[in-house]
């Protein structure tokens, strides 16, 4: 038995720990565009997490913003559904725009 490690120790990996490097390595989230058919009040931006409500020439309401990832768009696409609107288009946009 004078093989046999003593468990009650921490494994200690004497090889040096690699740099994770920055905490955030890339934009956090995308930035999409969704058109639905009609206008939403501006009351409804807090409910679709902030994202900026604007109506298009058209009477169209355009809601646009950064949606951190794919389950967050599910929870706003969900929250379209529910009020019963027609989604007209899902856009991701260039990042470089200002929401």
């Amino acid at each position: 038995m004078a093989n046999r490690k003593d468990r009650s120790q921490p494994n200690h990996d004497p090889r040096p720990k690699a740099d994770p490097g920055p905490a955030i390595s890339q934009p956090y989230g995308r930035v999409y565009e969704i058109t639905v058919r009609g206008q939403l009040a501006n009351d409804w931006s807090d409910w679709f997490d902030g994202l900026q409500m604007t109506t298009s020439a058209g009477g169209d309401t355009v809601l646009c913003g950064t949606i951190v990832d794919q389950a967050a768009l599910m929870g706003v696409l969900n929250k379209l559904n529910r009020l019963n609107v027609t989604l007209l288009s899902l856009s991701q946009v260039n990042h470089t725009k200002q929401y």
